[in-house]
This record gives C-alpha cells, sequence and structure tokens, in this order.
C-alpha cells in the first residue's frame, strides 16, 4: 500500500526506526485514519487507541505509553522537521492527537493520490 510506505518514509526522516513498537501502531493508527477521512482525529482516546490495540492484541495504554515514546525520540531527534512538518514553532512536543493531526495533514497534503484522503 503506497500509503503506508510514505507513512513509514516520513517517521524514518523524523529519526524513528520500526524497532519502536509505536512505529508500527503510528503506521496502523495513520492507515485507520486514512480509511476515514480523518474523521477520528477527535476520538483518539476512544476510537484509535482501541482499535490499534486490538489489532495488536494489547491494550490502549500500551499503545499511548508506545506512542508517546516514540514522540519523544522524534522530539530529541529532529524537531526542527517534525515543526516543519507543523508548519508553525513547537515549544512542547506535541500530545498523541496533536501528533496525529500533524502527520495526517502533512501526508493528506503532500500525498493526496496515495490515500482515500
Amino acid at each position: 500500500m503506497p500509503y503506508t510506505a510514505n507513512i513509514r518514509r516520513l517517521l524514518f526522516m523524523l529519526g524513528t526506526t520500526p524497532s519502536y513498537a509505536g512505529f508500527q501502531y503510528v503506521v496502523y493508527g495513520l492507515s485507520l485514519l486514512s480509511e476515514n477521512n480523518g474523521a477520528g482525529l477527535q476520538l483518539v482516546t476512544k476510537w484509535l487507541y482501541p482499535d490499534i490495540a486490538k489489532h495488536y492484541h494489547t491494550n490502549w495504554k500500551t499503545v499511548e505509553r508506545d506512542i508517546r515514546t516514540l514522540i519523544g525520540v522524534i522530539w530529541r531527534k529532529n524537531p526542527s522537521l517534525l515543526q516543519y512538518i507543523a508548519g508553525y514553532p513547537m515549544k512542547y512536543k506535541p500530545t498523541v492527537s496533536q501528533f496525529f493531526a500533524i502527520l495526517w495533514e502533512y501526508l493528506s497534503f503532500s500525498f493526496p493520490e496515495s490515500s482515500t484522503l
């Protein structure tokens, strides 16, 4: 799926690898958002975490923690690229909801033909 490849490439550029569990969770989460045209961005805790957890046979708290860890790695390794992608300066690392929104908007703008966005 080309959209998945774009997500993975972006996460690599941000300084992460699949060795982090959160990497796969973010790829799958953004794919779910693509299938639902971004509708789940307001329901990260109630919809996205549980769906990711179900897919990976874990619980939503693990999903949240691992994604927060991934965001922390990105914030340490490449905050300037994350801020560029966001389109605005950030004083603090983004929350999980903000992170998904930033990546969603960037990917939907940059690769509209690769997804159902």
